[in-house]
């Protein structure tokens, strides 16, 4: 009889101990909601096309872009497995060059990357993150270039813009430290299969317009690694 209620007396505080750890565990509750995520990336993008009016003969087009990024990120938690997410960065440089000749060149670029689409963690603990998400990927660019003409009679604008889309994914760990802040860090790629593109040429010492737009299917990468820090609502 004694061994019974010894082993009855056992269970309840082993019950009760199990009980107390769940309840003390954040990670086994509701998960946040909403969280807000900025971020630096280094994104690359490599496009690599065909393009020209039809019957005039293709012209092969190579953009790289490399640029550092700032980003904004928005991720819903529906669950403790899944969520919704939307992040996006935006980058922009510029150039002026100058010659002996008295002459000079200006180029300037501004570009974004968009990924939108369902997140999975495939670990979610109290300390530890792995999110991964796969989506549709947005990448647009559009650059001004001024070139001077080396006879000194003026110059052409060319103002070039490009909007491509295709599937992404991105793969990251995130560090919780409280139940407020995280810091983070993933990689994107991107295969971008669509785009549209247009051209357009303005001389300085006419009045001519030169103007070409084009829809094609391409193959393009993107590859961006973001490290950054995680606000929980």
């Amino acid at each position: 009889m004694k061994k019974l209620v010894l082993l009855a007396a056992l269970i309840l505080a082993a019950g009760l101990a199990f009980a107390q750890e769940e309840a003390a565990a954040p990670s086994e509750g509701k998960p946040e909601v909403f969280d807000l995520e900025i971020n630096v990336g280094f994104p690359i993008h490599w496009t690599n096309a065909e393009h020209g009016d039809d019957p005039a003969p293709l012209y092969e087009d190579k953009t790289v872009s490399a640029n550092t990024a700032l980003g904004l990120a928005l991720l819903f938690n529906f669950g403790r497995k899944v969520g919704l997410t939307l992040d996006a960065d935006f980058f922009f440089g510029g150039k002026i060059a100058g010659f002996a000749s008295n002459e000079s060149n200006y180029n300037s670029l501004f570009g974004t990357n968009v990924l939108l689409g369902p997140v999975v963690y495939i670990y979610n603990g109290n300390f530890l993150r792995i999110p991964l998400a796969i989506g549709a990927h947005l990448y647009y660019f559009s650059d001004d270039l001024w070139v001077p003409d080396v006879s000194g009679a003026g110059g052409q604008w060319i103002k070039r813009q490009d909007l491509q889309v295709g599937p992404g994914v991105y793969l990251g760990i995130q560090f919780h430290f409280n139940n407020n802040i995280y810091i983070f860090s993933r990689t994107n790629l991107a295969i971008d299969i669509f785009r549209w593109h247009k051209t357009k040429g303005i001389f300085a010492s006419a009045t001519t317009d030169d103007s070409d737009t084009d829809l094609e299917f391409i193959f393009a990468w993107e590859v961006k690694p973001v490290i950054g820090i995680g606000v929980k609502f």
